[in-house]
């Protein structure tokens, strides 16, 4: 495994091992959600370097990167949590629901 790839894999254990103590706490929501969605991306960047030798180094237009890789279900995935971040981070209080399902994906 390439150097950077391993780097992405560290980044998403460390940030899954910050949040999963805080998803019980209803304050903790936004940042729950948050860390979710950051772990996601350094698991897709993993991913990607590990099976494509490259990877996107920003969320932006992301699922069109991975659409081009051939890994349209990965890119329907992230839309997903990005969706739930956006709603999470910049709408109302998010409900457990949501936190869950950012969790889950």
């Amino acid at each position: 495994m390439n150097m950077l790839a391993e780097a992405h894999r560290q980044a998403a254990e460390d940030i899954e091992k910050t949040i999963l103590p805080l998803q019980t706490a209803s304050y903790a929501a936004r940042v729950v959600i948050e860390g979710a969605w950051g772990a996601a991306f350094h698991w897709i960047a993993f991913g990607c370097e590990t099976k494509h030798h490259n990877h996107q180094e920003s969320h932006a237009r992301l699922g069109t990167f991975l659409r081009r890789h051939g890994e349209g279900a990965v890119a329907e995935w992230w839309e997903d949590i990005d969706r739930i971040r956006q709603g999470g981070w910049y709408g109302g209080s998010p409900e457990p629901e949501r936190v869950q399902r950012a969790l889950d994906l």
